[in-house]
């Protein structure tokens, strides 16, 4: 049953158990499997009801809890009964107190605050803070507005006599600017101000402070801030304090004054002045530089198109961004946020060899393969159909289908019993996560293009019932910067959602039933369906027209006639025509995505073709054969329109590059940058070089 992530089975056994052998530890089984089916997507609302009435009933018959894991378990079968009063009282308790335990803990003062008993939730935090001299901000923020609400004056004046003991904290400092928040603007900023002057010099400080000072007077912050820079000796000798300081208040005035054009500028400036400090010649090799923001920050400045000194022309502007990026990188090999901004942005411009070597040097393993590998997997397989980084992050789903179960069952058998949802939600969101449907279906289309063997790649067309699960990571970009906006604009297309994973799925399934008329139908009318009456945002244009052409090969295949084939050749040249863009030059992941997807489209459609002309009924009618060859030889001219433009293309990279060079040198910006570190004409060489694989791929591909 854990094998299966069967929970009802899971329960019926351990009942099963229970009743037949009255064991203390089957009743605590049938407890946790009672509680995981109550918390499940597969009952009712009344089995959920029942199932969490069941659970509570049990929960004598194992009392009192030997352990805190016990505890734990109890506090969550409570929290699931209609009322609260049982949860707040055992949570409350010295029994249960006793066990110090920080699930627990945080668990009775979310309770109390839900409950608004906000005596109760002052008290419980001042223990937890003073008494129990644990320094957690949840607890200071609940404690603060419980003051608040409450208006007692003993009460405040424990909270400020607390705060200006613990004032020296992080925790306290930050809970002194929530507190002040509560009260007006001018004891917010001098709250904060006492917060930067002590903790300003760590990375954490723009993060805790942000969401206040943009309530505040905007210049008046930044002037303070200013004044915090200060440097012992000069900038070219700053210790590791003094960069962050310096690298905080320039995020402070990202934030604040967007309209600096001289924004981009000092940051180069302060940039090149940090490479010589002791916090850069001193930081452990594993270490990132914490300057490195100041060059992220320039960049997303850049890409977001604030105002600058000098403008940027758009064809040069993802160029000049990554130089500036490779500058940080070549100097500072353990920056994150630069290798994944320069992974995204080599993909931008269909540079697919150059984003690998970044999102290989971050090491990204295991599940971190799900949350983060979209960042250089998105539509691979119209950009640079490529097999080893595709399969190698689809393993980690077999691992969980192993893996996951195994611990589940040693939790069950350890007494773990507070792990066993959690991990159960693990499996569950790998086994049905989104990025794993769209590896399939790419996984795919690579073999397909490619020229490979489908053996072992099939899609159970059922996978489509799948509520598919969301685990990516969209925002860590933004680490560096508090704007997020970009995240759009500098996709790979629209977000590949559930949508888009089942109407991929259904056109696999199309494809691989073609000849086989009841299933094609039923397949054909579900993807139309879907297009019809889903949200299609998750799909680009070229996605969507290759679908509804799929949709009219399966009608053509339930009865092939000469006009048929003739509308659909008619219709098809124009689609091809129209998104294969024979004239565009520019560098773009849509440019590759249109093609590729173009080529693809020939590929099916001729293989479906000539599928039809292996039916008997086809075969026989002359005429519709020879349209059906007058169609292929159509599509084919097309195709090898496109490859011949590709190869036009890759013939002109040289001149391409001197070209890029040249502009790119002459742009002011970059001349404020200490390039030493880098061959900008190298660089800009690789970019063309990693395009000019793409487009052999596509010129390569047989139809």
């Amino acid at each position: 049953m854990c094998t299966s992530a069967d929970v009802r089975g899971q329960q019926k056994a351990a009942m099963s158990l229970q009743k037949s052998f009255p064991r203390r530890q089957y009743t605590l089984w049938t407890i946790v499997s009672c509680y995981l089916l109550a918390i499940s997507d597969v009952v009712t609302t009344e089995e959920r009801a029942l199932f969490s009435t069941l659970a509570s009933r049990l929960i004598p018959l194992v009392e009192p809890a030997r352990t805190a894991e016990e505890a734990v378990l109890k506090a969550r079968v409570l929290e699931l009964l209609p009322t609260a009063d049982q949860l707040i009282s055992f949570l409350c308790d010295p029994a249960t107190e006793k066990w110090n335990n920080l699930e627990l803990a945080t668990m009775r003062l979310d309770a109390l605050v839900k409950s608004g008993n906000w005596e109760k939730v002052f008290d419980t935090s001042m223990t937890t803070l003073a008494t129990e001299n644990r320094d957690d901000f949840e607890s200071w923020k609940q404690m603060a507005y419980a003051a608040t609400k409450l208006g007692n004056d003993e009460r405040t004046s424990a909270l400020i006599e607390l705060l200006e003991k613990r004032c020296k904290t992080r925790n306290g400092a930050l809970a002194g600017v929530y507190y002040a928040s509560l009260k007006s603007t001018e004891a917010t900023f001098n709250a904060a101000k006492f917060y930067f002057e002590n903790f300003g010099r760590q990375q954490c400080a723009f993060d805790d402070l942000k969401s206040y000072v943009e309530a505040l007077d905007a210049q008046k912050w930044l002037a303070f801030v200013d004044e915090q820079i200060t440097f012992a000796k000069s900038m070219e000798h700053a210790t590791q304090n003094e960069v962050h300081i310096l690298v905080n208040a320039r995020k402070f005035h990202y934030l604040l004054d967007p309209d600096d054009k001289s924004f981009v500028d000092k940051n180069i400036l302060l940039y090149n002045k940090l490479l010589t400090s002791l916090a850069f010649q001193d930081k452990l090799e594993t270490d990132y530089f914490y300057g490195d923001d100041l060059i992220i920050m320039a960049a997303t400045w850049l890409l977001q198109g604030r105002p600058v000194s000098s403008p940027v022309p758009d064809q040069d502007l993802v160029i000049l961004v990554i130089i500036l990026l490779e500058t940080a990188a070549s100097n500072d090999k353990h920056q994150f946020r630069v290798r994944l901004w320069l992974t995204r942005l080599y993909l931008y411009i269909g540079s697919f060899q150059q984003a690998l070597g970044h999102y290989n040097a971050l090491a990204i393993k295991n599940i971190q393969m799900d949350v983060l590998s979209h960042y250089l997997l998105s539509r691979v397989s119209t950009i640079c159909p490529t097999w080893k980084p595709l399969i190698s992050t689809r393993d980690i789903y077999d691992s969980n289908a192993v893996q996951t179960p195994y611990h589940i069952k040693k939790i069950y058998e350890s007494g773990a019993f507070s792990q066993v949802a959690g991990c159960m939600e693990f499996g569950k969101r790998l086994s049905d996560s989104v990025n794993k449907g769209i590896l399939c279906v790419e996984a795919k289309r690579v073999a397909r293009i490619l020229g490979m063997k489908m053996e072992g790649l099939g899609i159970n067309p059922i996978l489509r019932s799948t509520k598919w699960k969301e685990n990516r990571d969209f925002s860590i970009l933004y680490g560096s910067t508090p704007e997020e906006t970009l995240e759009n604009k500098y996709r790979i297309g629209p977000i590949q959602t559930g949508v888009w994973v089942n109407a991929l799925i259904l056109r696999e399934t199309i494809i691989d039933e073609f000849l086989t008329a009841d299933k094609r139908r039923e397949y054909a009318l579900a993807l139309k369906e879907l297009l019809e009456k889903q949200d299609l945002q998750s799909l680009t244009h070229v996605e969507k027209w290759s679908l509804e052409t799929l949709l009219e090969l399966s009608s053509i295949a339930d009865s092939a006639t000469v006009d048929g084939v003739a509308v659909f050749q008619t219709t098809l040249i124009e689609g091809m025509e129209k998104y294969a863009k024979l004239e565009e030059t520019s560098l773009s992941w849509e440019w590759f995505h249109s093609l590729y997807i173009v080529v693809e489209t020939a590929m099916i459609s001729i293989w479906s073709l000539d599928s039809l002309v292996a039916i008997w009924g086809t075969k026989k009618n002359g005429k519709v054969v020879a349209s059906i060859a007058a169609c292929k030889k159509a599509v084919q001219t097309v195709v090898d329109d496109i490859k011949e433009d590709a190869k036009k293309l890759k013939l002109r990279r040289d001149k391409w590059v001197r070209d890029c060079v040249k502009r790119i040198s002459e742009l002011d910006i970059l001349k404020k940058l200490d390039t030493s570190s880098i061959d900008i004409e190298y660089l800009i060489e690789r970019i063309g070089r990693g395009q000019d694989e793409s487009l052999t791929i596509l010129r390569n591909t047989k139809i």
